[in-house]
């Protein structure tokens, strides 16, 4: 079959109208690096002409950087080798394709734009994940956790990336001393340049732990912006006013405990473990009596899921537990709470 492939018939293409050796065609079609960039052009306009139609972006993206494997002689012409790989410098035309591409998306108000300009990586309740990115920054989320790592550029135009959660870093230097950045929802921005640490940010608060390295923290109290240099072993927390709190631990490593199933209580109130399962394990930890919840645990201990925890710490405090789908009860029985 010698049709030619113009937009009419990539726009069937969108729409899944072609038959099985038509898609064929495309697929050989785009492999050429000026066609991989009328593609994508061709890819915006029809989103733009048919917003009902919803594409599943890293579906797509997932199968053209497939097509990239299978062509080392033109490396040149691909964004990655793929992401346990460093990248490599991209012509041009595929910047201002991407931007393009970009302008668009923004204008258009795409609810899925995000999906198109990162990939998100994420962990459930209860998970974590080891990822190797494209500079060879290593990274390790925590559960309930994600982070937006930059499709287009990234370890070539910058290096910055978003984080919801927990994750330890272990971040590779540049030879061009390139800034390594992780920005949170906290208005909390990490700068680092070859360095290992982790970030906590959730609802409650934020905490950075540097374990090698230099960093650099930026942060809003109240209306002014101020930074703050860390140095190996400073542990600063903020609390929901970002108002920092900046001191010494003789281990770092403890931080990072959860990466090996290890929890390490040190002086950590019941309260405290309460805001932990949440985090962690989606489970609602109801503590009624002010008194425990204010009594202390300390040690380290390894469960490898929500029940054992929950069963070391209620053997530890000797208390009853009482469980119903995601919410726990914690008590004191009554012959036993006068000697709490």
């Amino acid at each position: 079959m010698n049709a030619e492939i113009n937009k009419d018939f990539i726009f069937n293409y969108f729409s899944g109208k072609t038959s099985a050796l038509q898609k064929q065609m495309v697929d050989e079609w785009v492999k050429k690096p000026a066609n991989e960039a009328v593609f994508y052009q061709w890819l915006m306009e029809f989103e733009y002409q048919h917003p009902q139609y919803i594409a599943d972006v890293p579906k797509a993206i997932s199968h053209f950087q497939s097509f990239a494997d299978q062509f080392d002689e033109n490396p040149t012409s691909l964004p990655y080798k793929n992401r346990f790989q460093s990248p490599v410098r991209r012509p041009l035309w595929a910047w201002l394709v991407a931007a393009s591409l970009l302008t668009g998306l923004l204008l258009g108000g795409w609810v899925f734009r995000n999906n198109f300009i990162y990939q998100t990586y994420t962990t459930s309740f209860g998970e974590t994940e080891s990822l190797i990115l494209s500079d060879q920054t290593q990274v390790t989320l925590n559960a309930n956790s994600s982070l937006r790592v930059p499709r287009f550029g990234f370890g070539i135009k910058t290096r910055e990336v978003f984080l919801a959660g927990e994750a330890q870093f272990s971040v590779t230097h540049q030879s061009n001393n390139q800034r390594f950045l992780v920005k949170t929802n906290n208005g909390l921005d990490v700068i680092v340049w070859g360095t290992k640490f982790t970030v906590f940010a959730r609802q409650r608060g934020a905490k950075v732990v540097l374990n090698e390295g230099k960093v650099e923290l930026r942060y809003h109290e109240g209306k002014k912006r101020k930074q703050l240099m860390m140095k190996p072993g400073d542990l600063v927390s903020f609390d929901q006013t970002n108002k920092p709190k900046q001191e010494v631990t003789k281990q770092p490593e403890k931080y990072t405990a959860w990466t090996e199933h290890r929890f390490v209580f040190d002086d950590t109130t019941l309260e405290e473990f309460a805001h932990i399962m949440e985090e962690n394990y989606g489970i609602e930890v109801i503590i009624d009596d002010k008194n425990l919840a204010q009594r202390t645990l300390v040690g380290s201990f390894r469960a490898d899921n929500a029940d054992e925890l929950l069963e070391i710490v209620t053997e530890i405090f000797d208390v009853k537990m009482k469980k119903q789908d995601k919410k726990v009860w914690l008590s004191v029985e009554r012959n036993k709470a006068d000697g709490v």
